[in-house]
């Protein structure tokens, strides 16, 4: 246990001391079920028919849990701000702790480009006249994100009960599709999917909805970068228990739904208006329009909590003296003001670039290279984020092994389970990297080129973090060094 304690962080003692105590074992969950599900991500793997409720289990299987397990190792013997950040400061030291930040962060700015993207798609669909230009989506995007900036500095308490507001009307959603595709088949309609059990076998036509899945699987441990304000009794495997048995299940409720009253054949038709069109199709117009509500709901809420827990890995890491201290600012509710409006910034110039610039420079079609743009995007944060969850099963893997006694004193999961994730864990991640680059989702690009482009901004992406983490180790050494003289030279008089 010495050799952990010697890696001891600043931030440990300090943000419980300025922070608000807001998170409690309950809070979690519900931070938990609202970060970790997205109703409409099931859509992209119904074209395969029966095979993804396979994936979805799959996937649940060998890397979901060994994440979860992993996490609620982790956060059990380091309940810290910065969840992978502090974890891996102890277990490999500077550098690596900041790469590992960085391969973090740059995932979790780009997730919510694709989820402002998203949501802008889907307020398209309400009406086929509104936002028929990419700019008038890029401008809607931009908005998204400046509202959410704007909720995210409000007081924590209020953001924290609209999550759980907007968790229980998500989840409400998910009971009314399981309702609808079991009324349905009640009501005496066939499925609209052939569920015999060749149907449900994995092949070279879909095993590409590995890299689906894991994608809607990845990021865990981001809610535990607010571990730092947890309440007295906060339970981190009680959290993850509850809130991964909600979101495992709640994919499959998602998907058994549109597989049974939708299908494979139609889901193209509909796009991320299949859930909406499964409700109205057994309940009716009225009921679909408040799911639409809902569903709506959920993206601006998504936006400035994720931009909220991103915001705070920038702080911890800056009050540890890693990132310039100015992200460490705080405003009168006690919340990161300067990390949050930072990256809101670049991302409305990331977004502004991605939906304008075409109009500027003529590259092509604004529409197509809009849509290019943000699906390299989101490949690129599967490939980033992939990696960056190594991490936890190469922290745990190291405390294991550096201190073996001390390790068992603490360890809260069974030996085997332990063992399943530090293996299995890290073969997901590798293979989800493959799977990424192996497809072009683009009919315009070819495989090769898709691997060109992706794995090669990717390696840039890498690249660029790794050093970029040197320069700022170096940097804080060097302070740390300044610092020990000038109290040095002080003490001498």
């Amino acid at each position: 246990m010495k050799q952990w304690k010697d890696q001891s962080l600043y931030s440990e003692e300090y943000v419980p001391k300025i922070m608000p105590q807001t998170i409690g074992t309950f809070e979690m969950v519900m931070i938990i079920l609202l970060y970790m599900f997205t109703v409409t991500n099931p859509v992209a793997t119904i074209g395969s028919g029966a095979a993804a409720l396979t994936y979805w289990v799959i996937g649940g299987v060998v890397f979901f849990i060994p994440t979860v397990i992993a996490c609620a190792q982790l956060a059990s013997m380091f309940p810290h701000e910065g969840s992978t950040y502090a974890w891996t400061h102890k277990a490999l030291g500077g550098f690596w702790s900041l790469f590992a930040t960085i391969t973090f962060w740059l995932p979790g700015m780009l997730v919510m480009v694709g989820f402002a993207g998203t949501a802008t798609s889907l307020i398209q669909g309400l009406n086929s006249n509104w936002l028929t230009q990419p700019w008038e989506q890029g401008l809607l995007a931009i908005g998204l994100l400046a509202f959410s900036a704007i909720l995210s500095l409000q007081r924590f308490s209020v953001l924290l009960n609209l999550v759980k507001v907007t968790a229980i009307v998500t989840y409400s959603i998910i009971l009314f599709l399981g309702l609808a595709a079991a009324a349905w088949l009640l009501t005496g309609h066939h499925p609209a999917t052939n569920f015999a059990l060749n149907n449900w076998g994995l092949n070279s036509g879909n095993y590409g909805l590995f890299g689906i899945v894991l994608i809607a699987y990845l990021g865990i441990d981001a809610p535990f970068i607010l571990a730092g304000e947890r309440k007295p009794g906060f339970s981190p495997p009680r959290a993850l228990i509850w809130g991964a048995l909600g979101v495992l299940g709640a994919y499959l409720v998602v998907s058994f739904a549109l597989l049974a009253v939708i299908g494979p054949q139609n889901i193209s038709q509909f796009g991320n208006f299949s859930v909406i069109a499964v409700i109205q199709q057994v309940f009716g117009k009225f009921i679909a329009n408040i799911v639409t509500v809902g569903i709506l709901l959920y993206f601006p809420i998504f936006l400035a909590l994720n931009g909220g827990i991103f915001a705070r890995l920038l702080m911890t890491a800056s009050i540890d003296r890693r990132l310039p201290i100015g992200f460490a600012s705080l405003n009168k509710h006690r919340l990161p003001a300067r990390a949050i409006v930072g990256q809101t910034v670049l991302l409305i110039i990331f977004v502004a670039l991605a939906f304008l610039l075409p109009y500027i420079i003529p590259l092509g079609k604004p529409a197509d290279l809009n849509t290019e743009v943000l699906t390299i995007t989101l490949s690129m944060m599967t490939l980033v984020w992939s990696i960056s969850t190594i991490f936890l099963f190469v922290d745990l893997l190291i405390f294991r092994l550096r201190d073996p006694i001390g390790f068992a004193r603490q360890r809260i999961i069974p030996r085997p389970a332990l063992w399943f994730a530090i293996i299995v864990g890290p073969i997901a991640c590798i293979a989800a990297v493959f799977m990424t680059l192996d497809y072009s989702p683009l009919p315009q690009m070819s495989n090769s080129q898709w691997q060109l482009i992706v794995g090669g901004l990717s390696l840039v992406c890498l690249f660029f973090c790794a050093v970029f983490s040197m320069y700022a180790t170096s940097e804080a050494a060097w302070q740390d060094a300044s610092a020990l003289q000038t109290d040095s030279t002080n003490s001498s008089f």
